[in-house]
């Protein structure tokens, strides 16, 4: 099964990855490979960037591991944020798609050394990153290209507080018209509420995004991070399910 590589290489397809925020267990990542349909990719932080530095790093190895064993059990491909090159020889093991988080867009060392493992990498806009500086960021991969290079509108920083972020959808319409480059949103970061996610999901459809990165926790009450923005398995089947309605008649087909 490869997901992944269908989603790049053929038009029309529509790509949706759930995952929790953190890896917290393998119970918790066991849960969702069982609970989340028939879904193939899947995210998970192993090592997470916070600006509190007393929150939840994440496991770290013990993640590593955890990803190594499941994947002898379970047939499915996982995405994970590289925060440090060091960390390549380690993760590169598990990774089938490295992705780039928002603090990491201006870390060109680290997108250098992407650039040569020819792995495809979903890079995600920075908080307050203009389009043309991640288009930038996006050209430190030259070997990587339009080809296997994923960008990730996921909300930027504006002078509005109610919402963690705002949804830039305006980028995903200027990025599909004006590149060859395929674009998911994703809609917890975007909006920071659990309740919005299905709304903008359906927006991010219909302005043409090519897949979707939502979080997805067993239990979102007692994540080790993000608990407000991430759904449970059961809501996201019904996402999807809602979502597949949608895709239609966006002429997509959901993988």
């Amino acid at each position: 099964m490869k997901t992944i590589n269908t989603f790049l290489n053929e038009p029309n397809k529509f790509l949706i990855i759930a995952g929790p925020c953190a890896l917290e267990s393998e119970d918790q990542m066991r849960y969702i490979l069982n609970e989340t349909g028939n879904t193939n990719v899947f995210r998970a932080g192993i090592f997470k960037m916070r600006t509190n530095p007393n929150s939840f790093q994440g496991l770290g190895v013990k993640g590593q591991q955890i990803i190594k064993d499941l994947k002898k059990e379970f047939d499915f491909e996982f995405v994970t944020e590289i925060t440090d090159p060091r960390q390549i020889e380690m993760l590169d093991e598990v990774v089938d798609m490295y992705q780039i988080g928002s603090r990491n867009m201006y870390n060109y060392d680290l997108l250098k050394e992407l650039n040569s493992l020819n792995k495809p990498v979903l890079l995600k806009r920075a908080f307050s990153a203009t389009v043309n500086e991640w288009l930038n960021a996006a050209e430190y991969m030259p070997q990587l290209g339009e080809e296997k290079i994923i960008l990730c509108e996921r909300g930027i920083r504006t002078f509005e507080t109610s919402t963690r972020n705002t949804l830039d959808l305006n980028s995903v319409i200027y990025l599909k018209q004006t590149t060859n480059f395929k674009v998911l949103v994703d809609p917890s970061h975007a909006s920071g509420i659990k309740s919005m996610i299905e709304p903008l999901s359906l927006a991010a459809i219909a302005c043409g995004a090519d897949g979707l990165l939502v979080e997805t926790h067993p239990n979102p009450s007692e994540a080790l991070s993000d608990k407000e923005q991430q759904i449970n398995c059961t809501d996201f089947r019904e996402l999807k399910n809602k979502l597949s309605l949608y895709s239609k008649i966006a002429n997509k087909e959901i993988i």
